[in-house]
């Protein structure tokens, strides 16, 4: 069917849902024929309608050829922001994924170009090669120019593992890992990759771009490749995407330990030692459209390891730290093949620091890998075949919230001194190439910009739009998105040592949920969009709180928490009242996740303005008690925080009394400085001494706060 037919359908389809009485306010009518006519005619744009804000303003009909950004019709389609139809009511339905691939193919192929064309878009001497990319329409803030909305791209992609299947979410032009009314179910989240002739260039990434750019070699797609006559002129396609991934964690860590290694070849060449079936597969539903790369939905996030249906274990040597390598040591196989599980021995660190024992090994099903475009009908034209790197990675416990928009945000506020222990980064300012240890060789050292994020080179990119362009609470895939410091690691990690070379998966914590809980409970320590549990725990003087979870959030209001543990309380223990929290030894997230205890539910709904607000809420926190730099800060630890929604009856009397209204939005701590820490009966818990309390409420431009019990009194806010 020739892609004219097939965009045609879309238009019928959605046209009584809202969409034709939307686009003839900026003239163009879906409804009318011939189509093709009516989507290349001039139109009339009007950008004040909402969504429309930031749609290119060199776009000037319904489609431009090659031009996905100029295109209003595919911009209408593909952008979250565009909910609303003619007269502000809600848009009724909105296009699948295959619906907007459809329309994307139509975008390049209304106007094949021949292969001579493409090399001279690109340069005559340019090196053109048949690349794949991660991508994703967005808006105009999470472009790499900034001036609209645009396709952004990368050689790397980036799924999510999870416990139910994968959702679209037509609304969002996205992927929901939510699932209703199942709090500690994950969903799945895919990436989306397509084929494109690509350019090989030079530098210029982007305006966020690493140091050194302009020395580095980067692929820019050039045109879409997909199957038909359509695409390129004077060619039949037949495009095919192929992918690998493997998770080898378990194998590397028995190699890495050499002569003291029980387990050797061929079995650490085995499932579970490396794990290459059953991680992730193409989509299959109608409405995903071709490229989307799902993990395989698993009962639970973690499992025990089996070989031959056997409980798989290692020795633990006495003292053994493994070189560093994060694994979980804390569940003794016992002769009987019964586990043991020294958590709930109050002896476990001698335990384990004596060694001795076999640990069980489990696994998860994060992993690695690439995917590559087969096209005979292309390889002998151009025979520089670019694969992708693609990651399998945990799941994403805000996923409203980037890496890159926090590094921006955080470097706009000018903290006098920095909040985080590490240097923020983001994976796509990293300049390090994808693992070249990965069967097939794809990747070489010397291809250091594959996590870079870019857009289609294109003459004359044009002002930028000037309208406001709201923010989307949609998971991205894109490596913007991801944390860029490794240590230990969220997505990804990287070979080692003072300079790594390349990323991989093998560094990553086994599994990934040890991972998971030393990133969260040192909050203030890890850089990135993850939950700071540090308040659960027993204080860490150098790794204060800097992001904190509500009371709801981490359990003690009672309901389901993000981790499975319960935050701090008030308690009472030889007559003088204390703070009670989990002892952090005794934690173990892969138990938790063992139980389906984790939960990206409690979490997901912050909104990326709502994460930001919590930083300089806590900042402010911290100011108004004279905490002041890093070390003052972990002094102190906090007992509540809360999201204050009015009437409340505490504020009200609290503004009464400092006579002061508070604006905007109020949230609410209860900070404590500390004193010595004492075990109870219950040794899994710690009990910790509070020197001094102080409430405060924070909003706008001001705090209220009651220190030493001497009533409210108001202060401006630093």
């Amino acid at each position: 069917m020739p892609l004219i037919d097939e965009v045609q359908s879309v238009c019928e389809r959605l046209a009584s849902a809202g969409w034709r009485d939307l686009l003839m306010l900026h003239g163009l009518d879906i409804q009318a024929r011939p189509l093709a006519d009516e989507l290349n005619k001039a139109l009339s744009i009007d950008r004040t309608i909402k969504g429309f804000e930031d749609f290119s303003l060199q776009g000037t009909c319904g489609v431009e050829a090659g031009h996905p950004a100029r295109s209003l019709l595919y911009h209408a389609l593909a952008s979250p922001s565009v909910t609303e139809g003619a007269g502000a009511t809600p848009l009724a339905d909105f296009a699948t994924g295959a619906e907007l691939e459809t329309l994307l193919n139509y975008v390049y192929g209304v106007s094949p170009p021949t292969l001579a064309q493409l090399q001279a878009l690109a340069g005559a001497d340019a090196t053109l090669g048949l690349a794949v990319f991660a991508l994703e329409y967005r808006l105009g803030p999470g472009t790499t120019h900034r001036k609209h909305a645009d396709l952004c791209f990368s050689r790397t992609g980036i799924a999510r593992v999870g416990t139910d299947a994968v959702l679209y979410d037509a609304r969002l032009r996205g992927f929901s890992p939510f699932v209703q009314n199942k709090p500690h179910a994950m969903r799945v989240v895919p990436a989306r990759f397509s084929a494109y002739i690509a350019v090989q260039q030079k530098g210029g990434v982007s305006d966020t771009g690493a140091a050194g750019d302009e020395e580095l070699d980067f692929w820019f797609p050039l045109h879409k490749v997909f199957n038909g006559p359509e695409c390129i002129a004077g060619l039949d396609v037949e495009l095919d995407l192929e992918a690998y991934h493997v998770n080898d964690k378990l194998r590397q860590f028995h190699i890495r330990r050499g002569a003291d290694a029980d387990w050797s070849e061929p079995d650490i060449s085995k499932a579970p030692f490396v794990l290459t079936n059953g991680l992730a597969e193409w989509g299959a539903s109608p409405v995903f459209g071709a490229g989307l790369n799902v993990p395989v939905t698993r009962p639970r996030l973690v499992e025990p390891a089996l070989f031959n249906n056997q409980l798989v274990s290692f020795r633990v040597p006495p003292g053994a730290n493994f070189g560093g390598y994060i694994i979980n040591k804390r569940h003794k196989l016992l002769d009987s093949g019964l586990i043991c599980d020294l958590n709930k021995d109050q002896d476990m660190d001698a335990i384990v620091s004596a060694g001795n024992y076999r640990a069980l090994h489990f696994i998860d099903f994060t992993a690695e890998g690439w995917v590559k475009a087969n096209c005979p009908a292309l390889s002998a034209h151009i025979p520089l075949n670019v694969a992708a790197y693609s990651i399998l990675s945990a799941p994403d416990f805000y996923p409203g919230c980037g890496q890159a928009e926090l590094i921006e945000w955080a470097e706009q506020q000018a903290f006098p001194e920095p909040i985080w222990y590490v240097t923020l980064n983001a994976l796509s300012a990293q300049r390090l190439a994808g693992n070249p240890e990965l069967a097939g060789g794809h990747f070489v050292e010397q291809d250091k910009g594959i996590t870079a994020l870019v857009s289609q080179r294109l003459p004359g990119m044009g002002a930028a739009t000037t309208g406001p362009s709201a923010s989307t609470k949609r998971p991205s895939w894109l490596p913007d998105q991801a944390a860029g410091t490794f240590s230990p690691g969220w997505e990804i990690s990287t070979n080692g040592g003072f300079r790594p070379t390349f990323l991989c998966g093998y560094n990553l914590g086994s599994p990934f949920t040890e991972d998971v809980r030393i990133c969260s409970a040192a909050g203030g320590y890890w850089p990135a969009v993850t939950p700071d549990s540090a308040r659960t725990f027993e204080p860490w003087p150098t790794k204060p709180t800097v992001i904190p979870l509500t009371d709801s959030e981490n359990g003690q209001t009672g309901g389901a928490s993000w981790d499975g543990e319960t935050g701090p309380r008030l308690v009472m223990a030889d007559g003088r009242q204390v703070v009670e929290c989990t002892a952090y030894t005794y934690s173990d997230y892969t138990n938790r996740a063992l139980a389906g205890q984790l939960s990206l539910s409690v979490t997901g709904q912050t909104s990326r303005e709502e994460y930001q607000q919590r930083i300089l809420a806590m900042h402010s926190a911290y100011i108004a008690v004279g905490a002041t730099t890093r070390t003052r800060q972990g002094e102190w630890s906090v007992l509540s925080f809360v999201d204050v929604l009015r009437p409340d009856l505490v504020l009200d009397q609290a503004e009464s009394d400092a006579k002061v209204q508070l604006e905007g939005d109020v949230h609410f701590f209860r900070i404590y400085r500390y004193g010595a820490l004492s075990t109870p009966a219950d040794f899994t818990r710690r009990h910790v001494e509070i020197l001094e309390m102080v409430e405060l409420f924070i909003g706008g431009k001001h705090l209220l706060i009651n220190r030493d019990k001497m009533g409210w009194q108001a202060r401006p806010r630093d």
